[in-house]
């Protein structure tokens, strides 16, 4: 298993951030930026256990990058199956749950996400994931590998937000 811990600022505050993560035409815009077109949306409502955002996607995977050894556990493409669940109700700070999941891969993310208050004008994300690989022997290894490949998603994304702040904040 390999932990990933990271804290993001950002010029908006945390209420407006939690609208913007629980909004379709968010992640659509998002995607837009970040070029992402094969993707759908399974879920995004306000249920009993809090607002969920589910979306599916289909992502290409640079074999060039893996170690030979990893190569196997590893496709052309892997399909994700990210979900959020967002305790949105009352003021900041404000936790969302997530998972990822990879189709046919031995391979689970699961962690918290804590938005908080900074002023009244910005606010801190705070990301805290396990990566989990069930594979034996090589497992740690693996989830290592996938640890730095998922830094790199997060800092895309990262970018991608602060982008589309810039344009509709």
């Amino acid at each position: 298993m390999s932990n990933l811990m990271q804290t993001r600022s950002y010029p908006v505050s945390a209420e407006q951030l939690l609208s913007f993560l629980t909004s379709k035409e968010f992640y659509v815009r998002r995607y837009n930026i970040l070029e992402v077109e094969d993707y759908s949306f399974e879920q995004c409502e306000q249920t009993e256990q809090g607002f969920v955002v589910h979306i599916e996607r289909n992502m290409p995977i640079n074999t060039e990058r893996i170690p030979s050894f990893a190569r196997r556990f590893v496709g052309e493409t892997a399909e994700l199956s990210t979900r959020f669940v967002w305790d949105n109700q009352g003021a900041a700070p404000y936790v969302g749950h997530y998972s990822v999941a990879m189709a046919g891969a031995p391979v689970t993310i699961e962690g918290a996400v804590k938005i908080s208050a900074q002023t009244d004008s910005s606010c801190e994300q705070n990301i805290d994931l396990k990566i989990h690989c069930s594979v034996p022997i090589i497992g740690k290894k693996l989830a290592a590998l996938l640890a730095q490949r998922v830094e790199k998603v997060l800092e895309d994304d990262y970018q991608a937000t602060l982008r589309y702040l810039r344009e509709h904040a």
